[in-house]
C-alpha cells in the first residue's frame, strides 16, 4: 500500500520514470539484437569473401548529406566493417557538389571491380549517368537503402529515432549479392532534352536514371513536405491539405510515343543517330559527354531484324495531376516504359476525402496508362514553375524525349 500512495502521490515523477525506462529498455533490446545480427552476418561475409571470386577494389560513392546527414554513420557503422571482413579494398568518394560522383566516374583512367552507392536516388543516377558515358566494359554496381526516400517508403515511425533492427538487416540483404558475386542486368532509363530549332529536332545529350521520371501535383506534395516538419509525423498531410489552396492543379501536355519493342535494327541505328548529335548550350550542358552504348555480350552474337510496328508514332494530348514514368518488365520479358498519367484530383470536399490516398499516392489508379519504347513529353502553357523530378533531382520542365536502354548496366542482386 506505501507503493501505491507513494505512486498516487508522485504520479508525475512517476510516469516520466517509466517513460524512460521503457525507453531505455527498447534501446537496450534493439542494440542487443543488432549487435547479434552483425555479428553473425559478419561471420558469414568473412567465410564467403574466402572462397568466392570477387570485386579486389570497391569504390563507395557516397553522399554525407544524404538522409539529414546519417547515411555516413549507416555506412560506417553496418556496411564498411563488412566489407573489409570479406577481403576487399575499399576507395571512399564523399560526393561534396552536384555532378561530383558523375564526372568523377566518367573520367577515371580504369574503373573499379565495382561500384557501390551509398546515398539517395539522386547519386544512384549520378553514378549510372557517368558509367554510360564510358566507352567499354563498365563494371558491376551495388545501390544500398541509405537515402531518406528509401526509409520514409517503410512507413514505420521511429520513435526517438531508435534505430531499427529490420532496417540494418536491409543494408546487410543489399550487399549479400555482391560477396556471392550474383550480379545481373539492368535496364535504364534515359532522359533526352529536346531542343526546338529552325533545322527541325536536335537531341541534347542525356542524364540516365533508375527510378524514373515524376511531374505534378504528388511529386510536388512530396516535395515540399519538409517545410512542415513541425507537424512530425503528419508532415505529409499537412503538405497535402495545404496544397488545396494553391494554384495550378493540373498541367497541359502533348505527348508522342512508339510502341513497345523488344530490340530492332531500327532502335539500334535511332541511338547511333542520337549519340552522334553535337550539344547545344542549355540545359544539361554540364552532362554532357560523347557516349556509346555498352552492349552486352549475350546480345552481340543475335541478328538485329526489322520491325515494321517500331518506327510508329502515336500522338495525344492530356491535362493531368500528376505523370510518373517507370521502366517495367512486360510479360513477353523485355523492358518496355510504363506512362501513367493522373486526372482525378479536383479541388473540393472530395480532394480532403482522398487525402490518405493522396499520401499514399499509389492507391490513386491512373486514368490513362501508356505502355512504349519511347515518349516525349511537350509541356503545353507556363512552364517557368514546373520541374520534372528524375530520380529524386529536379530539372526544368522542358520537351523531353524518354527512351528505355535494355541490359544497359550490371547490378548486384
Amino acid at each position: 500500500m506505501n507503493y501505491l500512495r507513494v505512486i498516487r502521490n508522485n504520479w508525475k515523477k512517476c510516469t516520466f520514470g517509466a517513460c524512460v525506462s521503457v525507453y531505455a529498455l527498447q534501446s537496450l533490446k534493439t542494440h542487443i539484437e543488432i549487435e547479434q545480427y552483425m555479428r553473425e552476418f559478419s561471420a558469414r561475409a568473412q567465410t564467403k569473401g574466402a572462397i568466392s571470386e570477387r570485386p579486389k577494389k570497391v569504390l563507395v560513392v557516397m553522399n554525407p548529406v544524404a538522409n539529414k546527414k546519417r547515411s555516413e554513420k549507416f555506412f560506417k557503422n553496418y556496411c564498411e566493417p563488412v566489407l573489409h571482413l570479406a577481403g576487399y579494398s575499399v576507395e571512399i568518394l564523399r560526393t561534396n557538389h552536384i555532378g561530383h560522383a558523375k564526372t568523377y566516374i566518367q573520367d577515371m583512367s580504369s574503373l573499379p571491380d565495382a561500384i557501390v552507392v551509398a546515398g539517395g536516388d539522386g547519386t544512384s543516377s549520378e553514378v549510372v549517368t557517368g558509367l554510360m558515358r564510358r566507352r567499354g566494359k563498365l563494371c558491376p554496381i551495388t545501390v544500398l537503402p541509405l537515402g531518406r526516400s528509401v526509409q520514409d517508403a517503410s512507413k514505420k515511425l521511429h520513435i526517438f529515432g531508435v534505430k531499427d533492427v529490420e532496417y540494418v538487416k536491409s543494408l546487410c540483404s543489399a550487399l549479400e549479392p555482391m560477396l556471392r558475386d550474383e550480379s545481373k542486368y539492368q535496364s535504364v532509363i534515359r532522359f533526352d532534352v529536346i531542343n526546338e530549332t529552325d533545322e527541325g529536332e536536335q537531341l541534347l545529350k542525356p542524364i540516365y536514371g533508375l527510378n524514373g521520371l515524376s511531374w505534378g501535383l504528388l511529386k510536388d506534395i512530396d516535395t515540399a513536405k519538409d517545410k512542415y516538419w513541425y507537424f512530425g509525423p503528419l508532415r505529409h498531410y499537412a503538405s497535402a491539405a495545404f496544397r488545396f489552396f494553391a494554384d495550378n492543379w493540373s498541367l497541359k501536355t502533348d505527348y508522342v510515343y512508339t510502341p513497345p519493342c523488344p530490340g530492332c535494327i531500327d532502335c539500334a541505328a535511332s541511338v547511333e543517330r542520337q549519340d552522334d548529335v553535337a550539344p547545344p548550350a542549355g540545359l544539361f550542358t554540364n552532362i554532357i559527354f560523347k557516349y556509346k552504348k555498352s552492349t552486352p555480350a549475350e546480345t552481340l552474337t543475335r541478328t538485329l531484324v526489322k520491325n515494321d510496328n517500331c518506327g510508329n508514332r502515336f500522338e495525344g494530348s492530356i491535362e493531368a495531376n500528376q505523370i510518373n514514368i517507370k521502366c517495367t518488365q512486360n510479360e513477353d520479358n523485355f523492358a518496355e516504359l510504363e506512362s501513367q498519367f493522373i486526372s482525378s484530383l479536383q479541388p473540393g470536399w472530395d480532394y480532403i476525402r482522398r487525402i490518405p490516398q493522396v499520401v499514399a499516392s499509389s492507391s490513386i489508379l491512373p486514368t490513362l496508362v501508356v505502355n512504349s519504347r519511347t515518349i516525349q513529353l511537350l509541356p503545353a502553357g507556363e512552364m517557368a514553375d514546373k520541374f520534372y523530378s528524375i530520380d529524386g533531382e529536379e530539372y526544368d520542365a522542358r520537351p523531353i524525349k524518354v527512351s528505355v536502354v535494355p541490359n544497359a548496366i550490371k547490378v548486384f542482386g
